[in-house]
This record gives structure tokens, sequence and C-alpha cells, in this order.
């Protein structure tokens, strides 16, 4: 398995790419990837945020869940496009609140599934 560091190194040896055109096509800074290859991640305690994961995986043809795994976070479970639409729309009409606790829920939620795998 691959770590981010290794999966952006083996990405650009099998294209062909530059650390810049990896950037272009993947629509993530330069710099930002450089972090990620040097293994200073530099984005907080957690790593790469999922949606840039996400953008990384796009850019350079791989699976959402390739990508997650090398970068140590726990793969997403698939949703479809309309059920994250609702799931969004309902939690866009809570108030500060609300958002702050069902977000705490949430996060216990995951950490407990990370500690019974």
């Amino acid at each position: 398995m691959d770590d981010l560091a290794a999966l952006i190194e083996r990405v650009m040896d099998e294209k062909d790419w530059t650390l810049s055109t990896l950037a272009r096509r993947s629509g993530i800074s330069t710099s930002t990837l450089h972090s990620w290859k040097s293994g200073d991640r530099a984005t907080g305690s957690r790593g790469p945020s999922p949606a840039l994961l996400r953008k990384f995986a796009e850019g350079a043809g791989l699976t959402v869940a390739e990508v997650f795994e090398a970068a140590g976070r726990t793969i997403p479970a698939p949703m479809d496009n309309e059920s994250e639409r609702r799931f969004l729309h309902l939690f866009r009409s809570l108030d500060a609140e609300d958002r702050r606790i069902l977000e705490t829920t949430m996060q216990a939620m995951s950490e407990r599934k990370k500690s019974h795998s």
C-alpha cells in the first residue's frame, strides 16, 4: 500500500507528469501537492481535506478509495448525488449550534467506527 507521498510519486512516474502537471490536472496548488509529497501535510492534525483528496483522485485518474487509504483516512461510504443533496439541504437548514452538535456527534460516530475496525 502506498502512502500519500509514494502515491504522488507513482502517479508522476507512471504518467511521466511533473508536479505542476499533476497540480493543474487536479486543481490543487503545486505547493499543496509538494507539502503532501514531502510528508509535511501542513493541513491540520487530520491531514488533507476530503474535498482535496477527491480532487486529487479525479485529476490523477485514481479511485477515491485508493487516495483516502494512502492518506490514512477513512474511506467514505458511497453516497449518491440525491442523498448528498438532501443531507446538505437538511444540514444547511440547522442553526449554528445544531450544526455544531451534529458535527460533534458525527465525529464521535466516525471515531467509534475506527476503533472497532
